[in-house]
């Protein structure tokens, strides 16, 4: 029988969402808001278009109809390289939530495209697009005329590019998108990435207020990024151990 060659052992099967700090909000603190509210908000736009908003008067809910949720399929044994000591303007911390690529996919993720656009007129030709797409929508509501469906998919589709110059390149974060909130169960989660797993499950019981949720989560594995296989494999057998008993 062929093998589906997305099960390849140089694929990632998982999705990872890393937190952040945000308005004086630790990366830790907006871990557990997310787990308490099964929600990971949508808070900025990340493509190449986002500078074109204010050029072409979008109302604010038209810019975040462009805003989107970000993963990588970086393994989870080098997760570590992205929570580094990395000169970025976003710092992302060693927490996060772990889930199937398979669902997200299914969900309508999608990955980012990143296109070399060096020594070409690819950016402006992108730029011309969007504005032409563009050019006669200010607000969301201006989606509800006949054409809605195709502009939101354009929304979409557009949500996903950005362009890589020799000072801007991040291909190597291997980034997937959702476009809009991503709304969750708890047991949507293979795992959840903790540098302490006491620390985060005393600030769980703090910052949950659901004891269902709570209950849930103590039959997930929490990780650390800087663990490599063994150290994984251990974590996901005492997981299921425990949760059998």
């Amino acid at each position: 029988m062929e093998k589906n060659p997305r099960n390849r052992d140089d694929f990632s099967r998982f999705l990872v969402h890393l937190t952040r700090d945000f308005e004086g909000s630790p990366a830790l603190d907006n871990l557990v808001n997310m787990l308490d509210r099964c929600v990971i908000e949508a808070r900025n736009p990340h493509c190449l278009f986002k500078y074109e908003f204010d050029r072409m008067n979008f109302t604010n809910k038209l810019k975040k109809s462009f805003n989107t949720v970000c993963f990588t399929e970086v393994p989870l044994h080098q997760i570590k390289n992205l929570t580094g000591e990395i000169k970025r303007q976003i710092k992302l911390k060693p927490y996060g939530l772990i889930f199937w690529k398979e669902d997200l996919f299914a969900s309508g993720a999608s990955p980012a495209v990143y296109i070399n656009a060096i020594g070409t007129q690819l950016k402006q030709y992108l730029l011309d697009d969007f504005r032409k797409n563009f050019v006669e929508v200010r607000r969301y509501k201006d989606l509800t005329i006949e054409n809605s469906d195709f502009h939101k998919e354009l929304i979409q589709y557009y949500s996903l590019i950005n362009i890589v110059t020799p000072k801007h390149d991040f291909m190597w974060e291997r980034e997937w998108r959702y476009n809009g909130d991503f709304k969750f169960e708890i047991t949507d989660l293979v795992g959840i990435i903790a540098e302490d797993k006491k620390v985060f499950w005393d600030k769980c019981k703090r910052g949950v207020g659901s004891r269902r949720v709570l209950k849930d989560l103590e039959r997930i594995p929490i990780i650390s990024p800087d663990w490599g296989y063994e150290e994984l494999f251990e974590e996901l057998a005492l997981t299921i151990w425990n949760s059998s008993k």
